[in-house]
């Protein structure tokens, strides 16, 4: 009797642990539409509702062989563009959505992935608290929430490490790890170029199997494993080429498309969004501005005492960490450092931060000596408390998404106590300019609202003069995000001056209103909270 009570509630707890996987990777997955909140997004999904002439009649004649399904956009392949417009096309949803969807069942794949690897290496099975780690990471339910590619990025990238890891350890056989594993590879790269790294780890895995074999000479285990990698490469190009085939079919539009993004990514090309990135130090930007926000302060810092420091001795840790360098480094020296360079190395991060947790829950269990009961109940208690702790941030992070978003809240408070025809002076390079049209409201107000170009005050006498006949006809001025006042860098002055003013109330505003998600994270890398969690400032002109 007390085994079928122990075992319906440990049926009990899985059902709970999957529920709140699914919960929180769906849950208000619509946030913000119909509004393009985020710009990754609003391109994908317009480029999305560009294949519809071209796949719909299906028309694959010689002659429009070169259109037929080509996006006219390169920054990403293909594959999550098809498999948008597939769901789009079954569902009758909006493309925003449909993208959002693909996230959100790749973010839950990529948990079980990331388990499965937690349970490989550390021989433990079933562990709650793995499982708690990775449902409440804050990168996980962000980029489950974001239309983008990172999410199924974060899925290859851990499928790829994972077979790699256990063909390492001689666990599947060449031809089997071949197809998979370039499979794999060949998605990643089908869904965005610099994929191509990937490739490094199973490389380095035959190269390491292929090195530990005794049965044959030198010179012979050399042959086999560039054999192998050579074939690993091709296979992964040719699943590459089927699911992103304009990028050989439009070559021209893929390589001009390659450049600009490569110039903006090593800072070649200098665009007003980029402004965060200029004389910050590569590495330690990452592990202050990105890693804290996105693993949440205790993972993240965990994570990074768990890859410098546990297991040195086993060979399957240290795998994990070559897995995290290969990408890590060189993305980390890049010119632009946003969150999203950095997803595919987030779930291994997390591996490492469990792998030390369960040390230490190691260590406190092995307190079994008498007269010592009560300081092992005490350890444990504190231990539980500590790891509910970590946990925060990213219990914190889904409220985000149980309540409307944050530029809807900041609308209402606008229409009910802004004065219709109040001249109002905003920010331009927001992805949407506020007050948005709220359905709750069937009438709204007219405002004029001026989305003003700060970006280029300081180099433009005409944008100063322009900003003085602003501010002297403004009733309220709206700070819609921290893109702008939180990227000076010293570099701005008469910018940095507009702010310091407005903000001590030297400028004549007081500040009336402010909107936020209730995180404390502005200080991250810009992009981890503008899109979805903006900090929102309204200040209203005080009567002389």
């Amino acid at each position: 009797m007390l085994r079928k009570i122990n075992r319906m509630w440990g049926v009990f707890i899985w059902l709970l642990v999957i529920g709140l996987l699914v919960y929180s990777r769906f849950v208000n997955l619509d946030w913000g539409l119909p509004y393009p909140m985020h710009p990754d997004e609003r391109n994908m999904a317009t480029a999305i509702q560009g294949l519809n002439c071209v796949i719909s009649n299906f028309e694959f004649r010689i002659s429009n062989f070169r259109e037929c399904g080509n996006p006219h956009f390169f920054a990403y392949g293909q594959l999550p563009l098809y498999l948008g417009y597939g769901i789009v096309w079954l569902m009758k949803i909006n493309p925003t959505l449909a993208l959002r969807i693909i996230s959100a069942i790749a973010s839950i794949i990529t948990t079980i992935i990331i388990i499965k690897i937690i349970n490989f290496v550390s021989k433990k099975e079933n562990n709650w608290m793995a499982w708690l780690a990775v449902i409440f990471s804050p990168y996980a339910i962000q980029l489950a929430h974001f239309g983008t590619t990172e999410s199924l990025l974060m899925m290859f990238y851990s499928a790829v490490v994972y077979l790699s890891l256990i063909y390492s350890d001689n666990r599947i056989h060449n031809s089997k790890f071949i197809i998979l594993n370039s499979f794999f590879c060949g998605l990643a790269i089908a869904t965005k170029m610099s994929a191509v790294i990937f490739l490094v780890v199973p490389a380095v895995s035959i190269i390491v199997l292929s090195f530990r074999a005794k049965s044959r000479n030198l010179f012979v285990r050399s042959l086999h494993a560039l054999r192998l990698v050579g074939m690993t490469i091709v296979v992964s190009f040719f699943f590459a080429l089927i699911f992103s085939p304009h990028n050989l079919l439009n070559w021209q539009e893929f390589l001009s498309s390659m450049r600009y993004e490569s110039d903006v990514a090593l800072g070649k090309t200098l665009v007003f969004y980029m402004r965060q990135f200029v004389g910050t130090v590569q590495v330690w930007f990452q592990l202050t501005k990105v890693f804290p926000y996105a693993l949440g302060w205790g993972i993240g810092l965990i994570g990074l005492i768990g890859l410098m420091g546990v297991g040195w001795r086993d060979r399957k840790i240290n795998f994990l960490r070559l897995a995290f360098f290969v990408y890590f480094l060189p993305n980390a020296f890049l010119f632009a450092k946003w969150v999203r360079f950095m997803a595919p190395v987030f779930p291994i991060l997390t591996v490492f931060a469990i792998l030390l947790i369960l040390n230490i829950k190691n260590e406190i269990s092995k307190i079994h000596i008498k007269y010592q009961k009560v300081l092992h109940f005490a350890l444990s208690s504190l231990f539980l408390l500590f790891y509910f702790l970590i946990l925060l941030p990213g219990i914190n992070y889904l409220t985000i998404y149980l309540k409307p978003d944050v530029r809807f809240q900041a609308s209402e408070w606008i229409y009910k106590n802004i004065p219709e025809n109040s001249y109002i002076l905003s920010e331009t390079a927001n992805v949407v300019d506020i007050p948005v049209e709220l359905p709750s409201y069937k009438f709204h107000k007219v405002y004029k609202v001026v989305s003003f170009n700060f970006y280029d005050l300081d180099e433009s006498p005409d944008l100063q003069k322009e900003l003085k006949d602003h501010l002297e006809k403004a009733d309220y001025i709206f700070v819609p995000s921290r893109r702008i006042f939180a990227n000076l860098n010293g570099r701005y002055p008469r910018l940095k001056e507009y702010y310091d003013n407005l903000f001590s109330g030297r400028l004549g505003f007081e500040k009336v209103a402010e909107f936020s998600a209730g995180l404390s994270d502005e200080n991250s890398e810009e992009t981890w909270s503008v899109f979805d969690h903006p900090v929102i400032r309204i200040y209203k002109k005080v009567k002389s």
